[in-house]
């Protein structure tokens, strides 16, 4: 098994280097994971080194809340003889906060604020007001300004501008929020208008516009989902997923084990991440078709297997129910892809495994009888119940890439390493790290004896199974890659 105002010239070379980072993207197990069983994520280098400065692009300043700018919007709502707003709703991001502290939040938030001030003289206008709900607030109000021709905004106006707006800040806070949130990044965008009405105190108009704009926002974000759900739904049925492979290598020899196989969503789409795949899989009710096709992708597309090397194969409980993936059939569509049950390793995360324990448990001795191999997924990830994992005999423990990363610099994570690998000998089973990023993380695994590994320092995904020669990393090099297409 992821503030001021500044010029076009500026925005184009904040969204480079949010480029240079790849967007994460996980199998189809991690992907259903973060949505139904979240687990701790680890936080790309090169994301955590840009921060700070994406969080400075410009000059730094403070987005004023709404109410100490009454008197301006006052005026603006009597001069127009109306007013506009566009309201745009962050809070999803104190899942960061929660899970990584106020100093990254904060500066994902202020990445967050250089967003949409940047936005002024592109989507929205320069003389519009941009203010915040609640003093440092993630809820932010756009008073948008009046428009050049005379014609006053009408709802469609502001339904293309909300629209326009969401697919721009979605799109570019993903980069950043996709290594902290447990979930694809959420915002609500809403918009509305309010007319001057001289009878009626303008501090109420002004609370009404706000309300209106957010019931709109959640009126917007049904309307997405169902799009999303059509979008999805004919993605499966087009079957347009991508199936890649990672290989499992032997860390000494660099022999390869087996590949993993990693799906990824139609390229260039927001769907190309299994995150968000997945996630809306998951609102949509969709993930057992969806989980279905990512499976039956991964070994239509298998290579040849070179003698005893192994296809990782990743698991959801809803699998062992599935009709293909039992008895003839399932025997028949591995034997037309030149493969066999003993070459298959069933991979299911921990967190599943315990949660679904005795179906699990009696359903993978069907599996197992046959000649499947078992592997524990995410070991380590804080759902360990280790006297339920044992009694699945399982044949192979996947180490979560979070416990990889930097683990030459943390004596507890090279101990709980050390617990699960001598615990995995006593059973009769193998340690894969996972997530292996630098050359030093690579020499202490080697070190601890662990033998199996996979990750963007030993190789890529590709298309296709790529049979690797011995690589021997230079000392003291630094690979920063998100482990965008690494299976955890």
């Amino acid at each position: 098994m992821c503030i001021g105002v500044v010029g076009k010239g500026e925005l184009r070379a904040m969204d480079d280097a949010l480029e240079e980072t790849e967007m994460p993207a996980k199998d189809t197990v991690v992907s259903e994971q973060i949505t139904a069983n979240p687990i701790g994520r680890i936080v790309p280098k090169t994301i955590v080194a840009s921060l700070p400065a994406m969080a400075n692009a410009g000059a730094a300043v403070e987005v004023p809340c709404y109410r100490d700018c009454l008197e301006e919007i006052h005026s603006r709502l009597e001069e127009n003889r109306s007013l506009a707003l566009l309201y745009v709703d962050a809070t999803n991001l104190e899942a960061v906060e929660h899970d990584y502290g106020a100093a990254i939040y904060e500066q994902v938030r202020a990445i967050l604020t250089n967003l949409v001030l940047d936005m002024k003289g592109v989507e929205t206008r320069k003389d519009d007001l941009v203010t915040v709900n609640e003093s440092y607030g993630d809820t932010f109000l756009i008073f948008l300004s009046k428009k050049r021709e005379e014609r006053p905004f009408g709802q469609g106006d502001l339904e293309t501008m909300a629209d326009r707006v969401h697919e721009l800040l979605t799109r570019r806070l993903s980069r950043v929020t996709s290594s902290y949130l447990r979930r694809r990044l959420k915002l609500g965008i809403g918009y509305s208008l309010v007319l001057h009405n001289p009878l009626i105190n303008p501090d109420r108009l002004v609370l009404q516009l706000i309300e209106d704009a957010k019931r709109m926002s959640e009126i917007q974000e049904y309307r997405l989902a169902y799009k999303s759900k059509e979008l999805l739904q004919e993605i499966i049925l087009k079957e347009d997923v991508r199936t890649l492979f990672q290989p499992v290598l032997n860390l000494e020899t660099r022999e390869t084990l087996g590949f993993e196989g990693l799906t990824r969503g139609p390229q260039g789409t927001e769907y190309e991440s299994p995150y968000t795949l997945f996630d809306i899989a998951t609102e949509s009710d969709l993930v057992f078709e969806l989980d279905r096709l990512c499976r039956r992708k991964v070994i239509n597309s298998a290579g040849e297997l070179a003698p005893g090397q192994k296809l990782f194969v990743n698991l959801l409980p809803t699998t062992m129910r599935d009709p293909e993936f039992q008895g003839e059939k399932m025997l028949e569509s591995l034997e037309a892809n030149n493969l066999s049950p003993s070459s298959i390793v069933l991979e299911i995360t921990e967190r599943l495994a315990i949660e679904n324990y005795d179906l699990f448990l009696e359903a993978m001795k069907t599996y197992t009888d046959l000649g499947f191999e078992m592997a524990i997924d995410d070991m380590g990830s804080g759902y360990s119940g280790l006297e339920k994992i044992v009694r699945m005999n399982p044949n192979y423990l996947k180490f979560d890439l979070m416990m990889v990363c930097d683990i030459d610099t943390s004596f507890v994570k090279r101990e709980m390493l050390k617990a699960i690998h001598s615990l995995a000998k006593n059973v009769g089973a193998s340690v894969i790290a996972e997530g292996i990023e630098r050359v030093e993380e690579l020499e202490t695994l080697i070190d601890l004896g662990i033998p199996y590994g996979q990750g963007f320092l030993l190789a890529r995904p590709t298309p296709e199974f790529v049979h690797l020669k011995t690589i021997k990393p230079r000392h003291h090099e630094t690979v920063n890659e998100v482990p965008g297409l690494i299976v955890g």
